[in-house]
This record gives structure tokens, sequence and C-alpha cells, in this order.
């Protein structure tokens, strides 16, 4: 039985769900919400792992079945997929990513894909490609798409110096702050925290210069982050 299937027989019979409308207020999915926890999850891959290899065409295949799932659970363990196999994850072609990630609705699920998956090294080796996808992630009628446009860089741009990260990241935050919608409004003071290690000279300026047009979260956060150095 395939890593997929297994998975999805695993949270058909997982206790302790949470009911429809707790499910709908917290992951803004339409899909069928099980109520799994992460940690479960995590162990469930871990001891599969153990046990089970892949080859790289059956990595593709198990999460291609996955991100067409009907749970969101099964959206969140594909992300844990592509975190977990970093060296069949290098070989992704990025307009494979582009559509899985065109399939997620909410943030849960966008974020369990975007948030701690691709390396700075990963973006940075391969940048003219990762610079079209960012640019066309947050050019998209999708707000999925969007918000993946401004997570896929909060662990990278904390880890590396490099410009080229915070360039795109201001300038997709640039494009998105009008927005109302808390996907993107909690994605940009997300961002915007997250750069304050790396660049934090130019996160102030940028705070200064766009104070009245960026999300008042955004703007709330992003100073207190730089004023306490928490969260």
């Amino acid at each position: 039985m395939s890593l997929a299937q297994e998975f999805k027989d695993f949270i058909q019979h997982y206790e302790g769900g949470k009911s429809s409308q707790a499910a709908t207020e917290e992951t803004q999915s339409s899909r069928h919400y099980h109520g799994v926890r992460n940690p479960d999850m995590r162990e469930f891959l871990k001891q599969w792992s153990a046990k089970n290899k892949l080859t790289y065409d059956m990595w593709l295949t198990e999460l291609e079945s996955l991100y067409n799932g009907s749970a969101v659970e099964e959206c969140c363990f594909a992300g844990m997929i592509l975190a977990n196999y970093s060296k069949f994850r290098q070989q992704l072609p990025l307009n494979t990513l582009d559509k899985w990630l065109g399939q997620l609705e909410g943030w849960q699920e966008v974020d369990t894909t975007c948030q701690s998956t691709f390396t700075a090294k990963e973006i940075l080796t391969n940048w003219e490609a990762w610079e079209r996808l960012l640019v066309d992630l947050a050019d998209d009628d999708n707000v999925n798409k969007r918000r993946a446009s401004l997570v896929l860089l909060v662990m990278p741009i904390r880890k590396t110096p490099d410009k080229r990260l915070l360039d795109i990241g201001l300038a997709n935050i640039e494009k998105l702050k009008h927005e109302k919608n808390t996907m993107i409004t909690k994605a940009i003071s997300w961002l915007l925290r997250s750069a304050i290690n790396q660049h934090r000279g130019a996160i102030e300026a940028f705070l200064d210069d766009n104070e009245d047009s960026l999300p008042a979260i955004a703007v709330r956060e992003t100073r207190n982050k730089l004023k306490t150095g928490k969260k």
C-alpha cells in the first residue's frame, strides 16, 4: 500500500477531531478536517519512512495523490513529505510546485508547504527561476498563491543576508499591502518580522516610508518585534 493511501486510512480512524464549524474557522479550507495533530502526522511519516523507501517518481506520485486529496490533513501531510525528502525536493520542477500551490486552500495548507520547506540555498542556487515564480505568485488571482509568495520567504530570509530575498520580499509586500484579507495581512507581518534578524535597518526604513499604507497589524507587530525582540 502506498504512503498516501496508508495515511488516508490513518486519518479516517483518527479520534479527537474538531467540529465542522471549528474546522472551517481554523483552516479556512473547504476540505474535510479530521483534527489530526501535526506531531501525530510527523510521527506517522517518521515511522513509515523508517520501514519504506521511495524513488523520486514514487515520491511525486504520492505528493500528487495527497495534494489532490479531500482532507486538509492530506495537503498538510504532503507539505511534510516535501520538507522531509530534501534530495528529491531539489529536483522538483517549479511549475509542479506552482500547480500544487494552486490546489491549496487556507493558511494551514499553504503554510505547511511553504513555511519551512525551501531553504535559502535552494532558492538562491536557482534564483532566476525562483524569482519568476515569486513574482508570479504575488500577481496571481488566487489568494492562497499570493500568501505563498510571502510565506515561502519567511524562513530563508532569516538565514541569509543576501539582499535578493529582501528585495523580492519587499516588492511582493508592496504589491499586496492594500489587501484586507487576513491571509495576506498576517503574512506581511510575518515576513517583515522574519527579515529583522538579517535586515534590521532596511525594515525600519521600510516601515517609516510605508507606515500609512501597510496593514496596521503588520506595522504594530513589526515595531513591537523591533522594540522587544519578541515575536
